[in-house]
């Protein structure tokens, strides 16, 4: 009976004896004085009676304590000891409950506490066990796919040293020289030119985005071997830490088996961004590995070429005329809305016979067969030999799509003048009640001088890409710069490198405007802020007579549909969201950022089908609900 009271009724029986026991020592105590009373010793007997009194609450205390010491005290501290022990040592066995059976539901629950931490032990074992099985099974077959694919993939420390090389980043930078094969903790720099990796690698750094990349031209040191690369920062768990990269390179030759294997993509022939500097950098380490000598002075220009085909042609006229005449240099400067690529050398010009030669020449390209001539009309552009009066001698290549390359600008904030009303204007029943997967899309977006039409702002670029079928067709794309009929201001040429040179010999916006307004017939338009562009546009529908009715829609919009009103609806806060790389090279140009759009959109597709919007009329109703949204969130 005793075992079923609780711990606090058991201590309180314990002194309540105390009290009780003390009461009793002092009645015996007076009650023996009393009886003495009147007798000659009766002072004696009441101190007697006393100190009788006293020894008995004594006793009875040390009795008190001795059995709370037993069967309190030191269970309680044999209970901490061994719960200590179970919590930070893995003891499997259970409490012995035998010296807790007078701490009432101490012992019990503690058992309780133990069984529950062995259980949560056990299962965290198994999870770690299962865990580490399932990391070490996706380790390898993440070692199994980066050693099989093509590319080649490197990770490198903040101060450019090796921390992970696959299979094909080895063939790439080191082939099967001994020499040059790659080793974990050595400098990257031993393997590649450093100028351009250097300068990507703190264009990254500027931007502050963990998720921005950069397309890169570079070469290696052992034969001056050219290769594409991008470049992305590697996450940092720690604020203070700089961050290291990856790197994934490509050369000619993986690039094509890439296009033959996956025909869908675009081919050989594409045009990427690539950095002047980066370009005149390959060549020279390109030459220096022949044992030719090459100077060279880069402006600050982003062109639209292959960089593979432009390196082999300058590389294949470079070792020509050095057979004849050293001291070459290269100057690439910008040439309107393009750059110039000028090779020169001291002493005669080139004839014209020896110009066809020069034309006929095969480049060290893959596939083979490629020629000079089928380079340069690849790229709409010609060779023509010069002389100066200096005595210098040269060859000018002319491409005709740069931009001056410029840091990714701070977001611009600015709250547009725009009527929702405009962008679903009713062009039929018929077009509302197609399903959206069904229809044509032109997603399109603009570089301009500034932000406020009304005040004589002008469009300087606009560039569009068409969807059909739900796919981006790729070799359909709308890309011109245009002559605004003013200057363009450095605050403009900042976000999107676009200066006042590179438009002059642009045509002007009525003629643009018309070639778009074809363009774009029979198609739905989409656009990122769609107020901002078609304000535009619309200021010219009165010159030119091209009235741009298309229904539209709006990702930002269409964003908040999916994502709620809450959230982050830039270009940029989007495109992370959907997992969509913009490269700070194409970003804020009007193809990268049309391109990019594209892929939102595509993206958005599914997600709006799923929400139960079918038809373009579906879309368009509930796009209306989204329209105040703009002007808080999207900046």
């Amino acid at each position: 009976m005793f075992k079923r009271l609780s711990l606090r009724f058991r201590v309180f029986l314990l002194f309540a004896m105390l009290a009780g026991g003390s009461i009793a020592a002092l009645v015996a105590g007076l009650f023996y004085g009393f009886q003495k009373e009147g007798e000659s010793d009766s002072l004696n007997a009441l101190l007697i009676g006393g100190t009788m009194a006293g020894f008995m609450i004594a006793g009875l205390t040390a009795w008190v304590w001795l059995m709370f010491d037993e069967n309190v005290a030191k269970p309680i501290e044999r209970l901490a000891a061994a719960l200590r022990t179970r919590t930070h040592a893995p003891v499997g066995n259970g409490l012995d409950l035998a010296s807790t059976r007078y701490l009432g539901d101490l012992g019990p629950s503690a058992q309780d506490m133990v069984r529950e931490l062995n259980d949560s032990r056990s299962a965290l074992a198994r999870s770690a066990s299962i865990q580490t099985a399932g990391l070490a099974y996706e380790k390898a077959l993440l070692e199994t796919l980066l050693t099989d694919i093509p590319a080649g993939v490197l990770m490198c420390s903040a101060s450019h040293q090796l921390v992970f090389y696959n299979v094909g980043a080895a063939t790439l930078i080191g082939g099967l020289d001994a020499d040059a094969t790659p080793g974990l903790n050595r400098s990257l720099f031993e393997y590649l030119h450093p100028d351009p990796i250097k300068a990507a690698y703190a264009r990254l750094l500027s931007t502050g985005d963990q998720d921005a990349a950069s397309d890169i031209l570079c070469a290696t040191q052992a034969g001056g071997i050219a290769l594409l690369a991008r470049m992305r920062l590697l996450p940092s768990h720690k604020e203070e830490i700089t961050p290291g990269y990856m790197l994934t390179l490509h050369n000619n030759a993986t690039l094509a088996l890439q296009c033959w294997e996956h025909p869908d993509l675009p081919g050989l022939d594409k045009a990427w961004a690539v950095h002047a500097s980066d370009l005149a950098n390959v060549i020279q380490a390109r030459l220096n590995a022949k044992g030719l000598s090459l100077r060279y002075s880069a402006a600050n220009l982003i062109l639209r070429c292959n960089g593979f085909q432009l390196v082999a042609l300058i590389d294949a006229w470079a070792r020509h005329v050095a057979k004849q005449e050293p001291g070459l240099y290269l100057e690439i400067s910008p040439d309107g809305a393009g750059a110039l690529i000028r090779l020169e050398w001291n002493g005669e010009a080139v004839s014209e016979h020896e110009l066809q030669e020069l034309m006929a020449l095969d480049l060290d390209l893959h596939p083979p067969g490629s020629t000079a001539q089928a380079v340069l009309a690849g790229h709409g552009a010609r060779a023509l030999p010069y002389h100066r009066s200096t005595g210098r001698s040269g060859l000018c290549v002319n491409i005709g799509e740069a931009r001056l390359a410029q840091a990714r600008a701070p977001a611009i904030s600015h709250a547009p003048v725009y009527d929702f009303e405009l962008l679903f204007k009713d062009t039929g029943a018929q077009l509302y009640d197609t399903r959206i997967e069904d229809l044509t899309y032109v997603v399109f977006d603009t570089e301009t001088t500034g932000l406020y039409p009304e005040q004589g702002d002008k469009i300087i670029q606009i560039a569009a890409v068409r969807i059909v079928n739900r796919h981006r067709v790729h070799k359909e794309v709308f890309n011109t710069l245009v002559n605004p009929g003013r200057s363009i201001p450095l605050s403009s040429t900042r976000v999107h490198g676009i200066t006042s040179s590179m438009c002059m010999a642009a045509p002007p916006m009525d003629t643009v405007a018309r070639k778009f307004h074809q363009f774009v017939k029979g198609a739905v338009l989409v656009a990122h802020n769609a107020p901002f562009d078609m304000a535009f546009l619309r200021q010219e529908e009165a010159t030119t007579g091209c009235r741009f009715d298309n229904p539209i829609l709006d990702t930002v919009l269409l964003s908040a549909v999916v994502f709620g009103q809450s959230d982050n609806h830039s270009l940029d806060a989007v495109s992370h969201r959907l997992g969509i790389t913009i490269t700070e090279e194409d970003r804020h140009t009007a193809l990268g950022d049309a391109t990019a759009t594209a892929e939102v959109f595509l993206k958005l597709l599914p997600a709006l089908r799923a929400r139960g919007l079918e038809t373009l009329g579906d879309v368009v109703s509930e796009v209306r609900k989204q329209r105040r949204i703009l002007k808080d969130l999207n900046e």
